[in-house]
């Protein structure tokens, strides 16, 4: 109910104005005349005002619905006014809101007359005036109205009284409730709202002004009430909250139509694609202006199959749209102009026209295949390539303008044919009609600026003729001029094709300027054509960042001798105060200095980000503090400097072991086994520092000791005694019911070769087994299975456990329970196999088999039914691993130029990187006949996005681009090179995208 200072101070103005202003009512007549004008008052029976007269609670509650405007879609719920009584709604309406309320036990006493307190403490709540709870005023009046008459008599509401606890008359009605009207039309009211998600709302009033509200808690279903402040006013808004719903559809080969039942929150939106089993990669959603709708574009083709979009970051759960997908369809051959354009005007021999493959949506199909035409011109021959049909004839049989050609042929699919039949015009030699700029592009979004390598940049354009065919570079160079405005800023070099981020495009090669250094400021391109039409496109060219500043900071880790190197963080600044973090922005602009070592300035390749490499110093056994190190970092040309000192702690040691991962098993039935490797120990060094035990163990330097902490195995036994090798396993082996607790010893091999030299650096003592009988478990349970599949090499863990009353889950040994399969399925060595199953299958290439677990120790008995398929196996997830000496992770493949080009075939080395699960989740291997979709040679590899660090030395050429994985080459990679390469299954349509890194 407080309201801000501001608000009693307009208040109060209002209400001065009011005894100044000559248009405002002054006596009680005329004031209850504008009430009544207004709608707020109604006539008694004989159509006077009768101000003298009190008013029943009832009859105030009308006049407070009417003056406020607030309304009910029920009936009051007070014992005393029923559904029909004439107030019910007025009287509900004004309850609702606040600003009456009932006499008690649930009673309105609706045939009550108004006292006057109950009149003023309505109009300080309409009004919504501060009030102060421990405030009295002089004059008869209860404890709980004092507040609100104080309020109301500071604010000029009322003039003081002697008696409060009165019967109102309708005069006194009328003085209080113009008052009130008065600040009411000063105040904006709601007029609208809407829902932008379930914790965002725009509530539009009637002034015009709209408030955002971020919610704390989200709407829910049906209708919701908000506060929201405006103008210092608090307002309460009933919301209305309806889920998002959404549909989907195909409109392209690549492309989804999302539409929503209501506006949508794009800001956190995230779309995910499953066609048929395979999720597909989403490179582009546009949403459309009025938040309904949304446009998918994926990298990859759809296929015929049920699919589905899962929408999140709307709503608390996800919203699911479902469509069927259907395969890419050659639909229609279609010529782009209706003239055949003849090569010139002294070649009467020889007409062009383009044509187009479309697919059922319109759009260009990505058809291998070349139709068939056949010319209805005596002795004419015809060649189709790239999307152009030219037609010649002998010199005895020309063409003339507008001469009449048919043109008929047909496209054979395989499946299918497509037909084509059309009558064309011959025309005059194309030229070019229009030229429309698409901008400046550059492989990695550089902006261009006067110190920016201008040969990188082209800006790009879509020629056509005048019969609205696209003309490649070669027609752009030979039928037109470019000139620059201002050639002191950048010149031009000439048109190629295949620019562009996807390589489709014609781009005009910017040239470095005529004068060195180059100017900032507009330049102009002009496009004259040799008929006359001229182009242009303005360019602009931004003065170039300077480094100005530099600062170094410490490492937040530790930094000990013989680290080997460590990145030093820093931040660099231009003369604006905008941060410089690429490499070509600082090198040969630092002058690096560390004390008795090296800082280097180096590269990131993935990200073209530069870093600072200490070269830590080696360490030193007579070091037994932290040895302060300086470093320096200088700005050439500048003066400016940063300078720190960080500490050399003497060199680290592996410490401590911290635990066990929870590979290994805790809970173990009799029998039952549970393995400790190098790598399910944790082991710190002595600055609580990570350190893998692998590693030391294949140094040679340490080994791990393991027994069992009371030196008598009978609870678990163990299979050895230490791990000295990084392949080293230990079995442990449950043998009787109870508590085992093992030690795990960290040994410093202080001489391999002697034993007696070995030192236990720490003993760890923490990790209990606990063995437990048949009585210790409450229920068993088989895990589910997983669809099988009847192809070789494609066994399934059978997972049966015993379950605490904890909770817990026990491993239990494969002889505490027997296995029983059907329809052929087959349980050997814990795994369930499959591939002798080759009949019985369904009309979907399934079957059900049953697996029946039977416990020993309790007699239960466990059914499970497991799916058989027997479909071919395809590529279904693409996962990264290191391979030739390739690292590989994060959609990243880093490697140097020699481990990239090993074996003259960089694609082949970059393919092996991939692991390729099927459906099932098996890691497929295409050496074998049933995993072959695997292979290279069936997935295609579309080179993109290259970033050829130094054309001048050896231009990155990629050959066959878009082609099958095994024929598409790279050539011409050197160190700083990168390129993105998409790899698509020709099988299922499975693809992902990697960025590679020549280091």
């Amino acid at each position: 109910m407080k309201k801000s200072l501001s608000l009693l101070v307009a208040i109060a103005m209002v209400f001065s104005m009011f005894a100044t202003v000559a248009a405002a009512a002054t006596d009680t007549q005329s004031k209850y005349n504008e009430l009544k004008e207004a709608g707020v008052f109604r006539g008694t029976g004989d159509g006077s005002a009768a101000l003298e007269n009190e008013m029943t609670r009832a009859e105030f509650a009308g006049i407070i619905a009417r003056l406020t405007g607030v309304t009910s879609s029920g009936t009051a719920k007070f014992n005393d006014v029923p559904s029909s009584h004439w107030a019910s709604k007025d009287i509900a309406a004004v309850a609702e809101a606040g600003y009456m309320e009932g006499t008690g036990n649930n009673n309105f006493a609706p045939s009550k007359n108004v006292t006057l307190q109950e009149l003023i403490k309505v109009a300080v709540t309409i009004v919504g005036l501060e009030i102060d709870e421990d405030a009295t005023v002089e004059g008869k009046a209860g404890a709980w109205a004092q507040p609100y008459i104080a309020a109301a008599i500071a604010a000029g509401l009322i003039q003081p009284l002697g008696d409060y606890t009165a019967n109102a008359t309708r005069g006194d009605l009328v003085n209080v409730t113009y008052e009130v009207y008065q600040v009411l039309q000063n105040i904006a009211k709601v007029k609208g709202y809407e829902v932008v998600s379930a914790t965002k709302v725009v509530v539009s009033f009637s002034d015009g002004g709209k408030v955002e509200v971020e919610l704390d808690k989200p709407l829910k279903l049906g209708k919701n009430t908000i506060t929201v402040t405006y103008k210092d006013r608090e307002y309460k808004v009933e919301v209305e909250f309806e889920a998002t719903a959404a549909t989907a559809k195909q409109v392209g080969a690549k492309t989804i139509e999302v539409t929503f039942n209501k506006a949508i929150d794009d800001s956190k939106v995230k779309f995910a694609v499953k066609n048929g089993i395979i999720s597909r990669d989403v490179a582009k959603v546009t949403v459309s202006d009025d938040k309904k709708k949304a446009i998918v574009e994926l990298t990859t083709r759809l296929q015929n199959g049920d699919s589905v979009v899962t929408i999140s970051g709307i709503e608390s759960e996800d919203i699911v749209a479902e469509f069927k997908a259907e395969d890419e369809k050659v639909s229609q051959v279609k010529f782009k102009s209706n003239k055949l354009a003849l090569t010139s005007m002294t070649n009467f021999n020889e007409v062009k026209v383009g044509y187009q493959i479309l697919n059922q949506f319109g759009e260009e199909a990505t058809s291998s295949n070349t139709p068939q035409f056949m010319v209805g011109k005596v002795t004419s021959s015809v060649t189709a390539s790239n999307g152009v049909l030219t037609i010649q004839t002998p010199t005895t049989a020309p063409f003339y303008i507008n001469e009449t050609v048919m043109i008929s042929g047909h496209l054979n699919m395989g499946t299918y044919v497509v037909t084509f039949n059309e009558t064309l015009t011959v025309g005059e030699p194309a030229t070019i009609d229009s030229i429309e700029f698409k901008g400046i592009y550059h492989p990695d979004n550089k902006e261009l600026n006067t110190a920016s390598t201008f040969t990188d940049y082209v800006v790009l354009i879509d020629a056509k003729d005048q019969y609205g065919n696209k003309l490649d570079a070669a027609k752009l160079n030979a039928n037109a001029i470019f000139t620059v405005s201002n050639p002191s800023i950048f010149q031009l070099g000439t048109a190629y094709d295949n620019q562009g981020p996807n390589k489709d495009q014609v781009g005009i090669q910017l040239a470095a300027p005529a004068y060195s250094p180059g100017f900032d400021g507009t330049n102009t391109i002009r496009i004259m054509s040799y008929s006359g039409k001229q182009f242009s496109y303005d360019v602009q060219v931004t003065k170039a960042s300077t480094l100005q500043k530099i600062t170094l900071s410490a490492p937040s880790q530790v930094v000990a001798a013989g680290d080997g190197t460590v990145k030093i963080p820093f931040v660099a600044e231009d003369q604006y105060g905008n941060q410089l973090k690429k490499y070509s922005d600082l090198a040969g602009k630092l002058t690096l200095w560390a004390q008795g070592t090296t800082l280097t300035l180096k590269q990131d390749y993935a990200t073209k980000e530069a870093y600072l490499e200490l070269a830590v110093p080696g360490p030193n056994p007579s070091q037994t503090t932290a040895i302060p190190l300086m470093l320096m970092a200088t700005v050439n040309g500048t003066g400016q400097s940063s300078q720190i000192t960080i500490n050399i702690e003497k060199q680290a040691y592996p410490e401590s072991i911290s635990g066990l991962t929870s590979d290994v098993a805790a809970s173990l039935a009799q029998g039952a086994t549970t393995t400790i490797k190098p790598d399910y120990i944790k082991v710190k060094d002595n600055y609580g520092r990570d350190k893998k035990l692998g590693d030391l163990l294949s140094a040679g330097t340490h080994k791990v000791i393991v027994s069992v902490a009371d030196n008598t195995q009978d609870v678990v036994s163990l299979s050895a005694s230490e791990l000295a090798a990084s392949s080293d396993a230990i079995t442990v082996t449950a043998l009787s019911k109870g508590n085992e607790r093992i030690k795990v010893q960290l040994v410093d091999r202080k001489d391999v070769t002697n034993p007696n030299d070995d030192v236990v650096v720490y003993t760890f003592e923490s990790f209990v087994f606990n063995v437990v009988d048949n009585s210790g478990i409450v229920e068993y349970a088989v895990e589910d299975v997983p669809k099988l599949s009847n192809k070789p090499n494609r066994q399934v863990d059978l997972k049966v456990v015993g379950k605490r009353s904890n909770g817990a889950t026990v491993v239990l040994p494969t002889s505490a329970y027997s296995v029983t399969t059907t329809n052929g399925l087959i349980y050997t060595g814990g795994k369930l196999d499959a591939s002798a199953i080759t009949s019985g299958f369904d009309s979907n290439g399934e079957l059900k088999a049953g697996v029946i677990v039977s416990v020993f120790a309790s007699g239960q008995t466990i059914n499970k039914e497991v799916v058989v398929s027997n479909a071919a196996l395809r590529p279904t997830t693409i996962e990264q691993k290191d391979a030739n000496n390739l690292k590989a992770e994060n959609g990243v493949v880093k490697g140097t130029v020699a481990n990239l080009t090993a074996g003259g075939d960089v694609i082949d080395n970059i393919f092996a990187t991939l692991k390729i699960k099927d459906q099932f989740g098996f890691e497929m291997n295409p050496a074998n006949g049933d995993e072959a979709s695997a292979a290279a040679s069936q997935f295609t590899a579309t080179v993109a996005n290259i970033d050829d660090v130094n054309k001048n030395s050896l231009t990155l050429t990629v050959n066959q681009n878009g082609g099958s994985a095994d024929m598409v080459s790279v050539t011409g990679v050197e160190q700083g090179d990168s390129f993105t390469v998409i790899f698509t299954s020709k099988v299922s349509g499975a693809s992902i995208t990697l960025k590679v890194v020549a280091e």
